[in-house]
């Protein structure tokens, strides 16, 4: 498929402990993507670019529940985790991550 300037699809990004849906999924050109990277969106955000907003929103609802497990398993006494896990993984159908969270607790 072919982009041009103005042609828009989606955007998801890592959300932040307080993201919403609408702070992480967003439809862009690349102009308008751009203009995001100037405003201080960085690779860091971990952006991905989709078509189909379906899929978009699928990958932007998986990413927000990743970061809200990952906080309540930094909560959890490390003696009452059944595995000595330190991050945790979101993977799509094909097996390819979509996203991945450190658990600041266990990580120590």
């Amino acid at each position: 498929m072919r982009f041009g300037a103005d042609d828009k699809f989606w955007v998801v990004t890592d959300p932040r402990p307080e993201s919403t849906l609408g702070d992480i999924l967003f439809q862009a050109s690349l102009r308008d993507l751009e203009r995001q990277f100037k405003g201080g969106l960085t690779m860091d955000d971990h952006p991905t670019l989709l078509t189909d907003r379906r899929e978009a929103e699928v990958e932007a609802h998986a990413r927000i529940i990743a970061v809200q497990v990952s906080r309540v398993l930094a909560n959890v006494d490390p003696k009452d985790l059944l595995s000595r896990a330190v991050s945790i993984e979101l993977l799509d159908a094909e097996g390819c991550p979509v996203f991945e969270a450190d658990i600041p607790l266990l990580a120590r």
